[in-house]
């Protein structure tokens, strides 16, 4: 059976593009992460130091990604506010373990401190924000 015509058209909640975009990023960054196992040579080359942070950096993609989507089908038309805070905070939070992997010791530099503190900060206003909107629904 086919889709309605206008079912492919129809509109993606901008949470759940960014899920599936960072998705689409896990899925990229696997192939850095089988790499990183199979050719140590090369890796070091490119400057990567640790290994344990790229795997870090693939798998919080994938779940934040997977989490973006499920929020977004789960609470549609959510609170601006909400929606925004995890769409960031989603990808910062991922994104945070990239420099890791070529500077173990940047996670002790104040900037980068404030920086996942941000991002950590993002991610709980999104993911509560959504969970009080979805409560609000329910009653």
């Amino acid at each position: 059976m086919s889709a309605p015509p206008d079912a492919d058209r129809a509109p993606v909640a901008p949470l759940v593009r960014s899920g599936l975009t960072e998705l689409a990023a896990a899925a990229l960054s696997g192939w850095v992460f089988t790499a990183c196992r199979t050719r140590p040579d090369l890796t070091r080359r490119l400057g990567i130091r640790s290994t344990a942070r790229i795997r870090q950096w693939h798998l919080d993609l994938a779940a934040l990604g997977a989490a973006s989507v499920a929020c977004g089908l789960a609470v549609p038309d959510p609170p601006r506010t909400a929606e925004r805070a995890l769409r960031i905070g989603a990808w910062t939070n991922a994104m945070a373990f990239l420099p890791l992997a070529f500077r173990p010791d940047l996670d002790r530099h104040p900037a980068y401190l404030a920086a996942v503190t941000g991002s950590f900060v993002s991610t709980t206003v999104g993911f509560c924000g959504l969970a009080l909107s979805a409560r609000r629904r329910a009653r």
